[in-house]
């Protein structure tokens, strides 16, 4: 378990629910890393040390662990814990990873930032998509075929309540850590949005909760328009659907690129550059969702030794949660009205 030409990494996963135990299984079958763990819950670290024996140490108190002894820190608790933890981090100068959102208001941001430069801490947000081959071919693709986008599509969503049975007792069901399909799903196509085309402005958002009910006091849907640098997109997402699919569409004068992963075992990439309905495929990836967090956990140790890296900087996450957080705003008072007039309709 170890880099070319060195040791491998110590690395402590604070949070051993079910992202958490994801990072695990990502870190070790990176080949270079040596896991510990933290969490005061010590069925779930239990559970996950018999899962991974290779796991070398469990801590159940993350502000009396001796942090300065790792590599680097993961973050995977409930969003409403990250920026606490994270300034413990830049404040002892060492290395971290979150997972995404970055937290759940704008509190505390700006500190946060000011220790980071002033400390020059090495740190990402977990987008995952960033570190997929198949969404780093398609950026490069947009150059390569000088797309310009006028207009973009970024829409899917999978059933949340499939992959996880336990929804309505952890952080997705509850508003104050940052549950809900647009902190959770919505975030990721910000993110690609944000990476492809430029800082988000100008946005309007709708969202409900349709399907869920009861079970969450957060929305299971959401669609979002704004601008992207110079391009107007459109986003929608929701948690309830069956098929697990992504469509990317860019619009350009000049031709469309477009993404679509209508299976959980393929993507393609596809361009056209006239009307005549021929898509010429560029690109093909097989297999990818099993390896997200390997990939991550990959891209995170390039950040931490200085390499190329696509990873997502915590400056940019921070302008995809005020954006998130501002949109989310506005339309609160449009959503109710809907709700309203579906009580008067019945």
């Amino acid at each position: 378990m170890k880099t070319p030409g060195g040791k491998s990494k110590k690395i402590l996963i604070v949070g051993a629910g079910g992202i958490g135990r994801k990072h695990v299984d990502g870190f070790l079958k990176a080949g270079s890393f040596s896991v510990s763990i933290c969490d005061v819950d010590r069925t779930k670290t239990g559970k996950v040390k018999k899962e991974y024996p290779e796991i070398e140490s469990i801590f159940e108190d993350f502000y009396s662990t001796a942090l300065e002894s790792f590599d680097a820190i993961l973050i995977a608790t409930p969003a409403n814990f990250h920026i606490p933890m994270a300034l413990q981090c830049a404040e002892r100068h060492v290395p971290f990873l979150l997972e995404k959102p970055l937290s759940v208001t704008m509190d505390g941001l700006d500190k946060l930032l000011n220790i980071i430069e002033k400390n020059n801490v090495k740190c990402a947000v977990g987008f995952t998509r960033r570190s997929i081959p198949s969404y780093i071919r398609l950026g490069e693709l947009l150059k390569e075929k000088k797309v310009l986008p006028k207009m973009a599509v970024f829409t899917g969503g999978g059933d949340y309540r499939k992959y996880r049975p336990d929804y309505r007792e952890i952080y997705f069901a509850r508003k104050s850590m940052g549950g809900g399909c647009i902190l959770d799903s919505v975030s990721h196509m910000v993110d690609l949005a944000q990476w492809y085309l430029g800082k988000p402005s100008d946005g309007c958002c709708l969202y409900d909760n349709l399907v869920f009910g009861d079970a969450i006091e957060t929305e299971d849907c959401a669609a979002i328009s704004a601008r992207f640098g110079e391009s107007l997109v459109t986003i929608s997402n929701n948690v309830f659907q069956k098929p697990y699919t992504t469509l990317i569409e860019f619009t350009g004068e000049n031709a469309n690129l477009r993404y679509i992963m209508d299976s959980r075992t393929k993507s393609c990439i596809t361009y056209s550059g006239d009307d005549t309905g021929r898509w010429d495929e560029l690109a093909c990836f097989e297999n990818e969702i099993p390896d997200f967090y390997v990939n991550q956990a990959k891209n995170f140790l390039n950040l931490l030794e200085g390499k190329n890296n696509t990873i997502t900087t915590v400056e940019e996450a921070a302008v995809n949660l005020e954006f998130l957080l501002n949109v989310k705003a506005k339309s609160k008072s449009l959503t109710t009205r809907a709700n309203q007039r579906r009580v008067r309709d019945k």
